[in-house]
Formats: structure tokens, sequence, C-alpha cells
């Protein structure tokens, strides 16, 4: 039969694909696909498959061509295509499929790609020249951010510790001392209290938030398989910081964290990441993804204080 393109449904399938593969990412993930459908958008997940067998994938996401009189869309893969190499033949049969068959079904003017290879990757040129073959040019706009701190994890809870910065280690026990404590949401009433802390926190810092029930769509899709945890740091029983993790293979994010006004004095925000940590640990991870970073940054703009809170873990 040779090498051929089709959706994928099966959500082992595609999942079981993307873990086999070092760039497989959380923003590939069929999970990931039904939250984009879940706020309204259109996606295909195509298949390179080669006598049945599945070589390759990519998750588009079709968007409208804003100002436009005539509906034209663009399409999107973000931290994809997921391929073995370079020069895998189901690189070339995706992008085709999508220039050949996907534009033309939508009225499609566009096909960007922001792949999973990292800027230490051994074949990064080699995937830059791959995909300049393939008719690609470079832009310096990025849809999704570019770059995120990342933390190896695999080393033993006490070693991590030990690399933080002093005043972080200080803040972890601090928090301790003090009567913090961080345990894992367990009803509705709790995640009642993550999103009011979230909702607080993006009035304070100016960030967009979706709504509550999105966010409970996020850990219905990932919770399944217990590969998402909600936490919670209280004092004297009233929340004051709140994490949401999830897990795809061996990696772990830190998807969205909120603190409350009240109590900062406590660091309860030092002590509950580390727990995040633990928990990634736990459930066999070997990297901690902090999310987006900006891409250039100096003391004073907005985002340096994230910045580096996140830089003083290690």
């Amino acid at each position: 039969m040779g090498m051929t393109i089709q959706e994928i449904t099966d959500k082992e399938q595609w999942n079981g694909f993307l873990l086999s593969q070092p760039r497989g990412h959380l923003l590939q993930s069929y999970e990931w696909g039904e939250l984009i459908q879940y706020l309204g958008g259109r996606i295909y997940r195509l298949g390179a498959l080669d006598n049945g067998h599945l070589l390759g994938v990519m998750m588009l996401t079709m968007s409208p061509v804003a100002g436009r009189r005539v509906p034209l869309n663009w399409l999107y893969s973000s931290r994809g295509p997921t391929v073995a190499s370079p020069d895998s033949p189901a690189l070339a049969a995706l992008i085709e499929y999508a220039q050949k068959v996907l534009a033309k079904k939508e009225h499609a003017v566009a096909l960007r790609l922001e792949p999973n290879v990292a800027d230490d990757d051994p074949a990064l040129e080699n995937w830059i020249a791959a995909y300049r073959a393939l008719g690609f040019q470079t832009n310096a706009h990025a849809v999704h951010g570019r770059r995120s701190w990342v933390l190896d994890i695999r080393p033993g809870a006490e070693e991590l510790l030990a690399k933080f910065k002093m005043t972080w280690r200080q803040n972890v026990r601090s928090a301790e001392r003090k009567g913090v404590i961080i345990r894992e949401a367990a009803n509705e009433t709790d995640f009642d209290a993550y999103y009011d802390l979230l909702k607080l926190t993006s009035e304070r810092d100016a960030f967009f938030i979706h709504s509550k029930d999105y966010h409970k769509e996020i850990l219905r899709q990932f919770a399944e398989k217990s590969d998402a945890v909600l936490y919670l740091a209280e004092h004297e029983g009233v929340a004051i910081a709140a994490k949401m993790l999830i897990r795809f293979g061996d990696w772990c994010w830190d998807m969205f964290g909120a603190t409350s006004n009240e109590k900062r004095n406590l660091k309860p925000a030092y002590l509950l990441q580390y727990r995040c940590f633990q928990w990634a640990q736990a459930k066999g991870c070997s990297y901690f993804d902090f999310r987006t970073i900006p891409e250039i940054l100096e003391p004073g703009e907005e985002m340096w204080g994230v910045y580096e809170y996140k830089k003083g873990f290690g």
C-alpha cells in the first residue's frame, strides 16, 4: 500500500504514538484536541501510515483569517507534527496532505507549524533544513510561546531542594513550620476555592483565564487516568494558593497557579511548588515544564517577577 494519510479517531493509538516519540508533546495529545473542540475550535488529527504502521502524526487547528469578506482560513499545528526524524517520509506526506487536501477543503491560505524541537536538539539544523525544503519560512513571532523553564526532576526530592536558591529553600521550610498544609482537591467546594483564587490572581496580575467549566473539563479529560491533580495550600483551613498539574508521558506541566492577597508572608507558593515536583516524581516524570517565559526580559519589565520565581527552583 505504501504511505497513506488518514484521520485518527482512536485515542489510544494517537497518544500511544506520541508517547513513543521523544518530541511528543501535551499540545498534540488527544485530550488537548478535545479541549480545543470544547472551546468551539475545529481540528484534524492526521496520521501517516505505512502498511498500517503509524509513522507520524499532526494535529491541526483550523482558524478563520480575520477581517476577510470572503471566508478564508489558516491551519496551525502547535508543537507538531511529530515524526521520528527530519528525514522521515511521514513528514513530507503529512505536509503534502495538508497542502493538497485540507487547504482545498477548508479554503486555507496558510499552514503554520511550531514543532517541538528544542534549541539544543542535536539535529536542530537538520530539522530546519527539512522544513525549508518543504517550503516553510521562519517567523519571528510565535503563536505559542517559544520558551519555558524546564526542570530535570530525576534527582531525589532532597537533591532538588538543595539546588533551589537559598531563599527559595528557606521559604519552603518556613511555610511548613508556620503550618501551611498542601492537599489534593477532593470535592466541588475545593474546586470553587481553586477557581476563586485563580480569578483573584488574574484580576491582580491582569491575565486572561477561561471559564470555570473549561477548567473542570481540563481536569475531566486528564484525571480519567490520574494524569491531573489540583492542589490547595491552606493555612488554618483557608485556601491561600493553588496549582493545577497535568502529566503526559514523562513530562509534567505546571498548568495554572494562583495565590491569595492574604497571608503572603507565609510563602505558601514555595512549599506548594515543591509538592508539585514530588507529585510529578511519584508519577514517574523526568521533566517539569513551568510553561511559557518571555524570550527577552529585563528587570522591571512585565513578567519579571514570575520569571525570577520560576528560575529560583533551579
